[in-house]
């Protein structure tokens, strides 16, 4: 049965007694290694496949997994394979009558009827409808730590909202109960609450779980560790497998800290590991080994094969955005030109707003590729809005477009208010931008005044002659779409960035089509969002890291290796933050099977301004030298080669590159500072076109001035910071100091929040407020 397994996968699947942790290295088999263990159990142990609980993280895994199994063993029927989630559905649909105010008919709500029920109260709450967002994460958080409201009030009260969040939360608990409904997250808390309520419930699980099984461990939250242990609580035998270097679900609740206290919550805890690769180059595992060794929330391991050495990765540093998206879509394409099928080619960046220019640029090369994990860059609601806003001025008469801003930014307008506007126009011929702006169409008054900020955004446009790309940044700003996106949180900050992506894109139409009218530009973009994309088993991934991890390619690509892009900003204040954030590059790394290359670029166009940047702190743990990149792509007939190269000598980078063209009679060439373009006559030879670039380009550096300033302003205050001293952080809390590293040139403190645990954080970028000195 075990004679696909490795020696390092033998011994923990012979190892059938007691609790038992494998570290399971990317690419190592530890899938494999489940399916043999359980088809060893039955076949050659004499398990009963009714007393084997096998639990897995998605329902494509748990199929496939029992597919495996049942190949083996035909009379694993019984076998109890299932997400953690379908698990406790089941198990309270036989017991949850228990618990008091539910049966077991009870309704699973999903996302929409949780947003559409939370909805409800915060509005009959009076708080403000936009807020509906925020009190589901909250709410989100508390049952991911297993808290009631009143226990989750307790560990956040020092939040401004936090008497909101308890109203609603509780609320909104009393809604589903009177509802005998649960959400996604109640199956967790509720099957928890059973065990711990009916000790004659959990027993019959426990006794007929004699071995338990646990894929992705590192991904388990609080609830579901619990859920676990008290399950093992009798026999004992619990099989978990995971990779600590692969946690990067924090922001859902997943827990780091339940693989390292696996050893301690169990009794002789038996380790494994497997560090053997299957997947990828020495090479690859080379600088994989290097970049995550920098973590120390880690069990050591260092990952080997026996595979080719490889090539080695690339990195490659280009002058702007768009040199770096240049780059990646001609060395894929000439990838492809190799024989190189697109669906081994992936394409992963940490920020969506990354993707943009790669679209485009594939599309220009009509390479076909399959977005994941995110919309396609036009497809995302804040983009619509801003487009439905630029159309109307283009054509009035577009209806649809209206619909679609007439409440955003949010004005109070209900269905039954457009439905009139709509009416309206229609008996009078007109479109319901004129029924809007015009005032002999009769409105309620209470209505116009809602329509007053529409109104002032189409009463005021900016004068065309102004040029494209002042003229929309002016009418998004008399939209006030920015405001539309304050909340400071992670999506709001993605959704800014997107739409400052946008605006680049507008500026970068205009520069290459200097006559242009906004009427082109919407047209060109319907047009090439229209383009149909070959289907997901013959097309280029272009995705989040999020959305590729289990996955596997020949050649990946990552973008934007920048410090905040990737690690992005927010995680710049807490160590934590930053391991997760290594453990996202160490996962796209690790995609990889034949090569792979990081890209980052000098400069880059975010939040409406141009700004130098910072290669990623990760280029350098993974000893990764910028060096020169030759390709030649043969793209309709074109002969193109270029070469880039980067030196570094002490704080700076000193960068060269060139590419030339030729196409039939033409030719081109292009340096860092130049360009030129020839075209081939009769052996002459004329001059097409040529120019030379401004190298005194105004590059913002307020960030890195008021940071410079910031840290020179803090220095002398860092003293307070002391063990012992008690701390506010926003997110965290109140907290204690009990690690303080002040004298080096990057201090540091580790505070204890409590239920947070306890966190490392830069005294120059972390918002600590010390409350009380010890």
């Amino acid at each position: 049965m075990l004679d696909s397994l490795n020696e390092e996968q033998i011994k923990p699947a012979m190892d059938t007694d007691g609790a038992i942790l494998v570290t399971a290295g990317a690419g190592s088999g530890k899938t494999r290694l489940l399916t043999e263990r359980i088809s060893h159990l039955i076949k050659e142990c004499g398990v009963d496949p009714y007393n084997i609980l096998a639990i897995t993280f998605t329902n494509k895994a748990t199929n496939e997994m029992r597919e495996r199994i049942l190949k083996f063993c035909p009379s694993a029927e019984n076998l109890w394979i299932s997400t953690f989630h379908s698990m406790c559905a089941r198990i309270l649909r036989e017991n949850i009558s228990a618990l008091d105010g539910f049966n077991r008919f009870f309704t699973i709500y999903d996302t929409t009827d949780k947003d559409k029920l939370l909805k409800k109260i915060v509005t009959d709450f009076g708080f403000e409808s936009d807020k509906v967002k925020d009190f589901a994460c909250e709410i989100d958080r508390a049952k991911n730590l297993g808290v009631d409201p009143d226990e989750y009030y307790q560990i956040t009260e020092f939040k401004s909202d936090a008497v909101e969040v308890k109203k609603v939360y509780s609320a909104y608990q009393n809604e589903l109960k009177n509802n005998n409904a649960l959400d996604f997250d109640d199956l967790l808390v509720k099957t928890l609450e059973l065990f711990k309520t009916c000790p004659d419930i959990l027993k019959r699980y426990q006794e007929r779980f004699k071995y338990i099984h646990i894929d992705e461990f590192q991904d388990t939250n609080l609830v579901q560790y619990k859920i676990a242990k008290m399950l093992a609580g009798l026999h004992q035998n619990i099989f978990v497998v995971g990779d600590e270097d692969q946690c990067i679900y924090g922001w859902r609740g997943a827990n780091i800290e339940n693989i390292m206290n696996f050893r301690q919550d169990f009794n002789n805890v038996k380790c494994y590991k497997l560090e053997r690769n299957y997947r990828s180059t020495k090479n690859i595992l080379n600088i994989a080994n290097k970049l995550i060794k920098n973590n120390t929330s880690r069990i050591e391991k260092v990952l080997w094969t026996e595979n080719d050495e490889g090539e080695k990765p690339v990195y490659f540093s280009a002058y702007d955005e768009t040199k770096e998206a240049e780059y990646v879509s001609g060395s894929i394409y000439n990838l492809i030109n190799r024989g190189v099928n697109p669906n081994q080619i992936a394409i992963l960046f940490r920020l969506s707003a990354i993707s943009r220019l790669i679209e485009e640029k594939l599309l220009s090369y009509n390479l076909p590729y399959v977005v994941s994990g995110i919309f396609k860059f036009f497809e995302r609601a804040e983009i619509k809005n801003v487009l439905a806003y630029l159309r109307l001025t283009v054509n009035p008469k577009d209806n649809e477009s209206l619909k679609r801003i007439i409440n955003f930014p949010k004005r109070g307008i209900g269905s039954v208010s457009i439905e009139k506007i709509e009416s309206i126009a229609k008996q009078n011929g007109v479109s319901m931008l004129d029924v809007v702006l015009n005032e002999q169409y009769e409105l309620p008054k209470s209505l116009r005044d809602k329509l007053s900020t529409l109104k002032y955004v189409y009463d005021n446009l900016p004068d065309v002659k102004s040029g494209m790309f002042n003229y929309c940044d002016k009418i998004i700003k008399n939209a006030e779409i920015y405001g539309a996106y304050n909340k400071q949180d992670d999506e709001d900050n993605d959704r800014l960035l997107n739409i400052s992506q946008l605006m680049q894109s507008i500026k970068s139409f205009e520069n290459q089509n200097p006559n242009c009218e906004l009427s082109d530009y919407l047209e060109s973009i319907t047009l090439q969002n229209s383009i149909e994309t070959d289907d997901d088993n013959n097309s280029i991934s272009v995705s989040t890291i999020h959305a590729a991890k289990g996955l596997e390619f020949d050649y990946v690509y990552i973008m934007g290796a920048e410090e905040g892009l990737f690690p992005v900003s927010r995680a710049m204040d807490n160590n934590d933050e930053i391991e997760e954030e290594r453990r996202l590059m160490y996962v796209a790394v690790t995609r990889a099977k034949k090569q792979v290359y990081i890209t980052n670029a000098k400069s880059r166009y975010l939040y409406h301004d141009r700004s130098y940047t910072t290669p990623s702190r990760f280029i350098k743990e993974m000893d990764l030298e910028p060096k020169r990149v030759n390709t030649e792509i043969n793209r309709f007939g074109n002969n193109y080669s270029g070469e880039y190269n980067r030196s570094y000598s002490g704080s700076n980078y000193n960068d060269n590159y060139s590419y030339s063209k030729k196409y039939n009679n033409y030719q081109s060439s292009y340096n860092s500072n130049s360009y030129s373009q020839y075209k081939q006559t009769n052996n002459n030879t004329e001059s097409m076109y040529n120019y030379a670039q401004d190298t005194s380009e105004k590059v913002s550096t307020n960030l890195q001035d008021l940071m410079v300033k910031k840290i020179t302003n803090q220095k002398s205050n860092y003293d307070n910071y002391t063990v012992g001293t008690q701390v506010l952080h926003p997110k965290f809390g109140i907290g204690t100091i009990i690690k303080s590293n002040i004298s080096s040139n990057s201090p540091d403190v580790t505070v204890d929040f409590g239920k947070f645990g306890n966190k490392t954080m830069s005294l120059s970028i972390a918002p600590l407020q010390i409350l009380k000195k010890k």
